[in-house]
């Protein structure tokens, strides 16, 4: 076979191959993103990245959710129930849809505490979530970190 015949062969069954497996990716939820972003900035500082815990993402999704259905906006409880023996949670309000990670996590990293929380070396476990909804009467987002530790 000669190399050019080998090149188009190749090449037309890479048109038809990449964008398959393309399709067949799973792209990363906003949730996921955050995590991603949270061990990036945690990496600049030296610090081991968090493992996503599913127990943990389900907390904090449930209790974003959870804030948002009640209009209420303050911290809970709601992952101790995860089995991890250190915990932490962050909180952020926007009105609007803001489910992008970046914008919150910067205002998180601005705050003392939140900053504190994310950064600490003794947390190993994290779980993130937004929800979007109606927040008196305007539409909002409310994101959930929750973070722990065995």
């Amino acid at each position: 076979m000669s190399i050019l015949r080998t090149f188009l062969l190749t090449a037309a069954l890479l048109a038809v191959v990449a964008p398959a497996a393309v399709a067949g990716e799973k792209r990363a939820t906003p949730a996921e993103r955050m995590v991603a972003k949270i061990n990036k900035v945690r990496a600049k500082h030296d610090l081991q990245p968090l493992r996503k815990a599913p127990k943990l993402m389900r907390s904090s999704r449930r209790y974003a959710r959870h804030l948002i259905r009640t209009e209420t906006f303050a911290h809970g409880s709601s992952y101790a129930k995860t089995g991890f023996g250190t915990a932490g949670e962050t909180l952020a309000f926007h009105r609007g849809k803001a489910r992008k990670p970046s914008p919150v996590l910067r205002m998180w990293l601005a705050s003392p505490s939140h900053r504190a929380l994310i950064l600490s070396p003794s947390f190993s476990h994290v779980g993130a979530g937004p929800a979007g909804g109606r927040f008196d009467g305007a539409k909002a987002t409310i994101w959930v970190a929750h973070l722990g530790a065995h």
